[in-house]
Protein backbone atom coordinates (compact mmCIF):
# COMPACT_ATOMS: atom_id res chain seq x y z
CA UNK A 1 0.00 0.00 0.00
CA UNK A 2 1.58 3.33 -0.89
CA UNK A 3 0.59 6.68 0.51
CA UNK A 4 -1.39 9.47 -0.92
CA UNK A 5 0.28 12.72 -0.80
CA UNK A 6 -1.24 15.72 -1.54
CA UNK A 7 0.63 18.89 -2.10
CA UNK A 8 -0.89 22.64 -3.62
CA UNK A 9 -0.75 26.04 -2.23
CA UNK A 10 -2.54 26.57 1.02
CA UNK A 11 -6.18 26.68 0.92
CA UNK A 12 -6.49 24.70 -2.02
CA UNK A 13 -8.20 21.67 0.85
CA UNK A 14 -5.26 19.31 1.32
CA UNK A 15 -6.38 18.76 5.01
CA UNK A 16 -10.33 18.61 4.42
CA UNK A 17 -10.11 16.41 1.34
CA UNK A 18 -6.88 14.19 2.93
CA UNK A 19 -8.90 13.79 6.12
CA UNK A 20 -12.02 12.24 4.39
CA UNK A 21 -10.26 10.14 1.88
CA UNK A 22 -7.96 8.60 5.21
CA UNK A 23 -11.31 7.87 6.49
CA UNK A 24 -12.54 6.65 3.38
CA UNK A 25 -10.07 4.05 2.69
CA UNK A 26 -9.34 3.43 6.36
CA UNK A 27 -5.61 5.07 5.92
CA UNK A 28 -3.75 6.67 8.75
CA UNK A 29 -4.40 10.85 8.35
CA UNK A 30 -0.91 12.42 8.67
CA UNK A 31 -0.50 16.44 8.20
CA UNK A 32 3.63 17.42 7.82
CA UNK A 33 2.54 20.84 9.50
CA UNK A 34 1.43 19.45 12.67
CA UNK A 35 4.03 17.32 12.98
CA UNK A 36 6.03 20.31 13.12
CA UNK A 37 3.50 22.25 15.37
CA UNK A 38 3.74 19.45 17.73
CA UNK A 39 7.74 18.73 17.84
CA UNK A 40 8.14 22.64 18.13
CA UNK A 41 5.60 23.16 20.72
CA UNK A 42 4.68 25.99 18.49
CA UNK A 43 2.20 27.00 15.69
CA UNK A 44 3.54 27.73 12.07
CA UNK A 45 3.31 31.07 12.34
CA UNK A 46 5.09 31.28 15.59
CA UNK A 47 7.64 29.21 14.04
CA UNK A 48 8.13 31.39 10.78
CA UNK A 49 8.53 34.76 13.51
CA UNK A 50 10.54 33.13 15.40
CA UNK A 51 13.23 31.28 13.14
CA UNK A 52 12.33 32.28 9.97
CA UNK A 53 10.99 30.52 6.79
CA UNK A 54 14.67 29.02 5.96
CA UNK A 55 14.58 26.79 9.30
CA UNK A 56 11.30 26.11 8.68
CA UNK A 57 12.07 24.95 5.69
CA UNK A 58 14.65 22.88 7.44
CA UNK A 59 11.88 21.22 9.78
CA UNK A 60 9.86 20.07 6.90
CA UNK A 61 12.22 18.25 4.90
CA UNK A 62 13.51 16.48 8.60
CA UNK A 63 9.53 15.48 8.46
CA UNK A 64 8.96 14.51 4.86
CA UNK A 65 12.54 12.08 5.41
CA UNK A 66 10.94 10.71 8.29
CA UNK A 67 7.75 9.98 6.64
CA UNK A 68 9.69 8.86 3.65
CA UNK A 69 9.30 5.02 4.79
CA UNK A 70 6.09 4.58 5.67
CA UNK A 71 2.97 3.03 4.14
CA UNK A 72 -0.83 3.17 3.75
CA UNK A 73 -1.13 6.86 4.69
CA UNK A 74 -3.09 10.17 3.06
CA UNK A 75 -0.08 13.07 4.12
CA UNK A 76 -0.95 16.62 3.83
CA UNK A 77 1.89 19.00 3.02
CA UNK A 78 2.82 22.44 3.52
CA UNK A 79 2.10 24.39 0.46
CA UNK A 80 5.93 25.40 0.08
CA UNK A 81 7.15 21.65 0.40
CA UNK A 82 8.08 21.48 -3.08
CA UNK A 83 10.25 24.05 -3.16
CA UNK A 84 13.31 21.39 -1.63
CA UNK A 85 13.60 19.27 -4.52
CA UNK A 86 14.97 16.28 -2.12
CA UNK A 87 10.93 16.69 -0.85
CA UNK A 88 9.63 15.96 -3.78
CA UNK A 89 11.55 12.57 -4.50
CA UNK A 90 10.94 11.33 -0.66
CA UNK A 91 7.40 12.20 -0.73
CA UNK A 92 6.98 10.56 -4.67
CA UNK A 93 9.16 7.46 -4.03
CA UNK A 94 6.52 5.62 -1.65
CA UNK A 95 3.39 7.44 -2.72
CA UNK A 96 0.85 8.76 -5.60
CA UNK A 97 1.54 12.36 -5.47
CA UNK A 98 -1.77 14.61 -6.23
CA UNK A 99 -1.93 18.29 -6.43
CA UNK A 100 -4.75 19.85 -5.82
CA UNK A 101 -5.15 22.94 -7.57
CA UNK A 102 -7.09 26.06 -7.36
CA UNK A 103 -7.27 29.33 -8.67
CA UNK A 104 -5.61 32.50 -6.90
CA UNK A 105 -8.73 34.43 -6.42
CA UNK A 106 -9.86 30.90 -5.01
CA UNK A 107 -7.36 30.72 -2.48
CA UNK A 108 -7.40 34.35 -1.57
CA UNK A 109 -11.33 33.77 -0.65
CA UNK A 110 -10.49 30.52 1.22
CA UNK A 111 -7.58 32.13 3.54
CA UNK A 112 -8.40 35.52 3.68
CA UNK A 113 -9.71 35.54 7.31
CA UNK A 114 -7.46 32.89 8.75
CA UNK A 115 -4.32 35.28 10.43
CA UNK A 116 -2.08 31.90 10.75
CA UNK A 117 -0.55 31.90 7.28
CA UNK A 118 2.30 33.75 7.85
CA UNK A 119 3.32 34.00 4.18
CA UNK A 120 0.06 36.24 3.81
CA UNK A 121 0.74 38.77 6.16
CA UNK A 122 1.54 41.57 3.47
CA UNK A 123 -0.13 44.20 1.87
CA UNK A 124 -1.75 42.65 -0.57
CA UNK A 125 -2.52 39.19 0.02
CA UNK A 126 -3.87 37.96 -3.56
CA UNK A 127 -0.29 39.89 -5.49
CA UNK A 128 1.73 37.44 -2.90
CA UNK A 129 -0.56 34.49 -4.01
CA UNK A 130 0.13 35.05 -7.68
CA UNK A 131 3.47 35.52 -6.86
CA UNK A 132 4.30 32.59 -5.27
CA UNK A 133 2.16 30.36 -7.72
CA UNK A 134 4.45 31.56 -10.36
CA UNK A 135 7.01 30.06 -8.28
CA UNK A 136 5.71 26.84 -7.53
CA UNK A 137 3.49 25.87 -10.26
CA UNK A 138 6.12 24.11 -12.18
CA UNK A 139 7.02 21.86 -8.79
CA UNK A 140 3.44 21.44 -8.21
CA UNK A 141 3.02 19.99 -11.71
CA UNK A 142 5.21 17.00 -11.14
CA UNK A 143 2.66 15.49 -9.21
CA UNK A 144 1.14 12.46 -10.51
CA UNK A 145 -1.96 13.38 -10.99
CA UNK A 146 -3.87 17.66 -11.02
CA UNK A 147 -7.49 18.01 -9.80
CA UNK A 148 -8.81 21.58 -10.29
CA UNK A 149 -10.33 22.25 -7.12
CA UNK A 150 -12.67 25.32 -7.45
CA UNK A 151 -16.32 24.53 -7.12
CA UNK A 152 -16.13 20.99 -7.11
CA UNK A 153 -17.48 19.40 -3.75
CA UNK A 154 -14.98 17.80 -1.56
CA UNK A 155 -16.56 14.64 -1.35
CA UNK A 156 -16.10 14.41 -5.51
CA UNK A 157 -12.56 15.32 -5.21
CA UNK A 158 -12.08 12.16 -2.60
CA UNK A 159 -14.01 9.88 -5.39
CA UNK A 160 -11.74 11.30 -8.31
CA UNK A 161 -8.64 10.38 -6.08
CA UNK A 162 -9.57 7.40 -5.05
CA UNK A 163 -10.68 5.92 -8.21
CA UNK A 164 -6.68 7.06 -9.47
CA UNK A 165 -5.28 5.52 -6.26
CA UNK A 166 -6.98 2.06 -7.08
CA UNK A 167 -5.63 2.15 -10.64
CA UNK A 168 -1.90 3.40 -9.86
Amino acid sequence: MKNIVLIGFMGSGKTEIGKRLADKLGYTFIDTDSIIENEMGKSIAEIFHEYGEEDFRGLETGVVKELSGIRGCVISTGGGVVINRENILNLKKDGLMVWLKASPKTIYERVKSEYRRPLLRVENPLQEINKLLGIREPLYAEADITIETDGIDVEKIVAIIADAYSKY
